[in-house]
């Protein structure tokens, strides 16, 4: 029996592909769909050896949807390492999965995955410190590249000064127009406001601060039968509202 894919069906494994996975409910609201189908859409994948079919749940929850290495590797077009989910980088994965789809929707052309950008770093020679990998790049709808990093714990002053001068490095050496780092509570915020404040930078891209949760709920919020992703191509996004530069409480001030 043979199975056919609508252009969604090949949108959304490609964005599997890119992102490495996800959960149920976060394939279900890329597909704008709900639960039910959802479980229904990936069983179809499933059937067509596209996804694995284990139903993996590294932590309490839906179970993840992921590519198999064989169907990752024929969507992108290139080698890729095996991938399954783990309870230590799931909430990681799941959180930069939504923000992509808070800021380009099922676009496949304005995002640029982080497993792309190790891609393109490739394989690197014995003791060569391999370079900052943002995780993401999107480009606005006004051109812009922005790379983006998703923040969910706090880590030592020294640490994030560290990760902030590095990610601002590559974005300089990328011609990113901004930076914005997406953090999930006050705490994580303020480590890198006050890391970012002792690099003393002056030019290079632009740097701001999101919270990643009031950004995702807002997104939620405005969802509508009209706006959810079912084409390759969103119109607007977050980017027309300069979501980047909505950046802390301080009336949106960049760092």
């Amino acid at each position: 029996m043979s199975i056919r894919f609508s252009p969604r069906d090949m949108a959304g494994l490609t964005i599997l592909a890119e992102m490495y996975g996800a959960p149920l409910d976060v394939v279900a609201e890329m597909l704008g769909v709900s639960i039910n189908r959802a479980y229904r859409i990936t069983a179809k994948w499933a059937a067509a050896h596209m996804i694995s079919d284990k139903r993996m749940r590294p932590v309490p929850g839906p179970s993840w949807i992921f590519p198999t290495k064989a169907a990752a590797e024929a969507l992108l077009g290139r080698s890729v390492r095996h991938w399954v989910p783990t309870p230590k980088m799931v909430a990681h994965t799941k959180a930069v999965f939504q923000l992509r789809l808070a800021l380009t929707g099922m676009d496949l052309d304005r995002w640029i995955s982080e497993r792309q950008l190790r891609s393109e770093v490739g394989l690197l020679k014995a003791g060569q410190p391999r370079p900052h990998i943002h995780d993401g790049r999107y480009i606005t709808t006004a051109g812009d590249l922005w790379a983006v990093e998703v923040e969910l714990t706090a880590k030592s002053i020294s640490t994030a000064r560290n990760s902030v001068a590095q990610a601002l490095h590559v974005a300089d050496s990328a011609d990113c127009a901004g930076l914005t780092f997406y953090c999930r509570g006050e705490a994580v915020k303020n480590v890198i406001r006050t890391a970012a404040a002792g690099l003393g930078r002056s030019g290079g891209p632009k740097l701001t601060l999101t919270d990643l949760d009031e950004l995702l709920a807002k997104k939620h919020t405005e969802s509508s039968p009209v706006s959810r992703p079912g084409l390759r191509v969103i119109a607007g996004g977050a980017a027309d509202h300069e979501i980047p530069q909505v950046s802390d409480p301080n009336n949106g001030k960049a760092v």
